[in-house]
């Protein structure tokens, strides 16, 4: 599971800079300057220390897998970054495991799994879509 500390000791092991900025966009954004990356949070939009943890999540999956774009790059490069940062996401907090141990323990809805891993519906949907979808995994067996 994603704890807000994994995403404060990788920045901090990987020189990643966190800036507080308002008037975003998105409540987090991801940049590169040269070799350098820096997340962008916006506090002013982050309601719930739930949907922090979502987007830091997000944003290390952006920079863990170097998958950014301009904004004003067309939509299907925009969506192959996302897909990305979410897969990676999937891959690292959200994995097969941490479901199988979410069902057993008899969460099964989307919002009891959001509850369960304390993360965003949209994150969860998208890790479970991930394995499912498109990585064939049945949870039903």
């Amino acid at each position: 599971m994603f704890e807000l500390s994994h995403f404060y000791d990788y920045c901090q092991q990987n020189n990643i800079d966190i800036i507080p900025f308002t008037e975003m966009p998105a409540e987090g954004i991801t940049m590169r300057i040269s070799e350098d990356y820096a997340i962008f949070l916006d506090f002013t939009k982050i309601k719930s220390t739930r949907l922090l943890k979502g987007i830091c999540c997000h944003e290390l999956g952006h920079a863990s897998t170097g998958a950014l774009h301009q904004v004003c790059s067309p939509y299907e490069t925009i969506e192959r970054s996302e897909h990305r940062a979410n897969r990676w996401v999937a891959e690292h907090f959200l994995t097969v495991d941490a479901f199988r141990e979410a069902f057993a323990a008899g969460y099964t809805e989307l919002w009891q799994l959001s509850e369960y891993f304390d993360l965003p519906e949209k994150d969860v949907k998208n890790a479970q879509s991930y394995w499912t979808e498109h990585r064939g995994i049945d949870f039903n067996s």
